[in-house]
């Protein structure tokens, strides 16, 4: 019975939750409008080609987010991972190959359109990993019981800002909503619920990580004029999205109960 009351709780929660970010997006786009998105965006700093491949420097560079893959894909095997999490781990490493995949694909031709490939496999690598910490801060069901719903979610805040785009009414806002409320929500569960399993100090080094790579992504231009050319911002917020992805990737291998 205590099993069954937990799954109950569990999947209330998960759907209150999802209420909850679709009534933020209600009322905050009855307040501000479509926020489509800014066409500044695409233009990064290193414009610099390689051969046929253009933008090479923002293409090339994904190789780090491939890599990180690769590393979780061969650490599988040896993941600390309950029986639950398997398919939320599973997801997560395919959605980080797919990334930088789909990452590449934008940086060849940036636009809204190619931004779309880009964005779906980040929000399921997001979801995936929000699922997990959810797992071990408040239950374990919620890696399974979470994984779906959410990630359905992460797609269709993608889906319905490439949609809005492509329609001449581009709205972004809930894409932002849950690519910005992932990371508070992950913040909070590290600061607020003790761990089930030890080597948080690596998912705190995946935040780090995190805040690092949304720094350089911020200072694309600024850090290419600063290296003389050398790297720029986007560049090097490739390199830190392969390390953030090997930091979560690691926690699962080294985490013991």
């Amino acid at each position: 019975m205590n099993d069954t009351n937990d799954s109950a709780q569990v999947r209330r929660q998960v759907w209150l939750s999802l209420l909850g970010v679709v009534a933020l997006y209600g009322l905050l786009r009855l307040s501000l409008g479509p926020q489509p998105q800014d066409p500044a965006y695409h233009l990064l700093a290193d414009t610099r080609a390689c051969a046929a491949v253009p933008h090479a420097g923002d293409v090339i560079t994904n190789f780090a987010i491939l890599l990180a893959g690769v590393f979780g894909l061969a650490l599988r095997p040896r993941m600390s991972v309950a029986p639950e999490a398997g398919t939320a781990v599973n997801m997560l490493i395919a959605a980080s190959i797919l990334t930088a995949f789909g990452s590449a694909y934008y940086h060849w031709a940036p636009a809204n359109a190619t931004l779309v490939w880009d964005r779906l496999p980040m929000a399921i690598v997001l979801m995936s990993v929000l699922a997990l910490v959810m797992a071990d801060r408040l239950h374990p069901r919620f890696a399974r019981d979470a994984l779906w719903p959410f990630t359905a979610l992460g797609m269709l805040s993608v889906i319905l800002w490439g949609v809005s785009e492509a329609m001449g009414q581009g709205d972004v806002l809930l894409y932002l909503i849950v690519r910005i409320g992932t990371g508070i929500a992950i913040v909070l569960l590290l600061i607020l619920r003790q761990p089930r399993r030890t080597g948080s100090m690596w998912l705190v080094a995946a935040l780090v990580s995190e805040a690092v790579m949304a720094f350089f992504e911020h200072f694309d231009h600024e850090l290419f004029r600063l290296t003389g050319g050398l790297a720029s911002g986007h560049n090097m917020k490739h390199v830190m999205a392969g390390v953030a992805l090997a930091f979560v990737f690691w926690w699962l291998r080294s985490r013991n109960p």
